[in-house]
């Protein structure tokens, strides 16, 4: 663990998938020296994950741990071949990754706002108090509601909806300005059903925060591990780019656009942080000073996602990573290209984004074979 740590700098969630695939391994082979194993008990072990239910894809990660790991006994001279060299992967289903329209990218990026004014509100429904997001957004308890009560939160949701998209500034003193509008609309229309209204102000901050987060994503294309290690320092915002240190402790530059950049003027302006901090001063902040957690933004992506999304998804903030490449191949982008931004060291892991659309493919045939039109 030190040496992919340390030497191959792996991230902490690849060594902890490592460390918990051969302790299974290991665990299994209870009997006799784990350096004098041979290929069939290896089989035998895959074999055993698969009646536990794994599925190829789990088993073949195993297999590939494996691997690596008598890769590195060799290396280190423990042992004098590799046993898990000839056996075979696994076989797996390749899916297609989930990607968002362009309009539901539109829709997730002002989803914080929706959520954070919807969180600021409690009424009483039924004897029961909660917010409007626990009211309304949450489809769970949606059905409690009188259709007189639900038409009017949605009408409310549907004006608040139209004004975040109908404005770029969504900045602090915006924010502030729209809040005052939305409460106003709230004791006028919801008073009659709920007198019993209460409110707190929202996390101004941290909703621009989340904006910020969703826009770099997107615009990037970066893994989660990657976005959590920026710095502020890590941004060239004249020539809109980022250095980003990926796997491997590999460096590339990302680019994004305007609309990237205006979000995180706009979160580090109403943070109060300068783009000229000093070292080890995180761009994306949590509690303090402290740098937002891995989990605290994989969660509140999956919640965002929620909102736009109402499908069976797997939802998280790799569907922003596999949007941005969609998109730019369903562009005609050279797919070369998006390997490099991506920060792919094969190819074959991009071209998984090359699920164009039966319209861009026709759009293609007919532009380029001579007997298309």
């Amino acid at each position: 663990m030190q040496y992919i740590s340390s030497e191959r700098g792996y991230s902490k969630n690849t060594i902890t998938s490592y460390e918990h695939d051969l302790k299974r391994f290991t665990e299994y082979c209870t009997k006799g020296d784990i350096t004098t194993l041979d290929r069939r008990t290896i089989r035998h072990f895959l074999g055993h994950e698969f009646e536990k239910g794994y599925s190829s894809r789990t088993v073949a990660r195993r297999l590939a741990t494996i691997k690596s790991f008598f890769k590195y006994l060799v290396k280190i001279e423990e042992i004098k071949d590799n046993p898990a060299l000839q056996v075979k992967t696994p076989k797996t289903d390749k899916t297609l990754p989930n990607f968002l329209s362009n309009q539901l990218i539109d829709d997730l990026v002002i989803s914080p706002i929706i959520k954070s004014f919807f969180d600021s509100v409690k009424i009483m429904v039924n004897g029961n108090k909660g917010t409007l997001t626990y009211h309304f957004l949450d489809e769970k308890n949606r059905k409690i509601l009188s259709p007189d009560l639900e038409a009017i939160i949605k009408q409310l949701h549907g004006g608040l909806l139209m004004r975040c998209k109908n404005s770029s500034a969504r900045t602090i003193d915006w924010l502030k300005y729209e809040w005052i509008k939305f409460y106003g609309n709230v004791e006028k229309h919801l008073n009659r059903f709920s007198p019993q209204i209460t409110y707190v102000d929202p996390n101004y901050i941290k909703c621009l925060r989340d904006i910020s987060i969703i826009e770099l994503f997107y615009a990037t294309g970066m893994r989660l591990s990657e976005l959590t290690k920026l710095e502020i320092r890590n941004i060239d915002r004249k020539n809109r780019l980022v250095r980003v240190r990926g796997k491997g402790n590999k460096e590339r530059l990302a680019i994004f656009g305007d609309k990237s950049f205006f979000a995180m003027n706009n979160y580090l302006k109403a943070n109060k942080k300068s783009w000229n901090s000093k070292s080890g001063v995180p761009l994306f902040m949590g509690s303090g000073i402290k740098p937002i957690a891995y989990r605290t933004i994989q969660r509140k992506i999956e919640q965002y996602l929620n909102m736009v999304i109402k499908e069976g998804k797997r939802l998280g903030p790799h569907m922003l990573r596999h949007s941005f490449a969609t998109h730019l191949i369903d562009r005609g982008a050279d797919i070369r290209a998006v390997q490099e931004l991506l920060g792919h060291s094969s190819i074959s892991s991009t071209q998984v984004y090359t699920h164009i659309k039966p319209e861009k493919m026709k759009e293609v045939y007919k532009g380029a074979h001579p007997h298309g039109s």
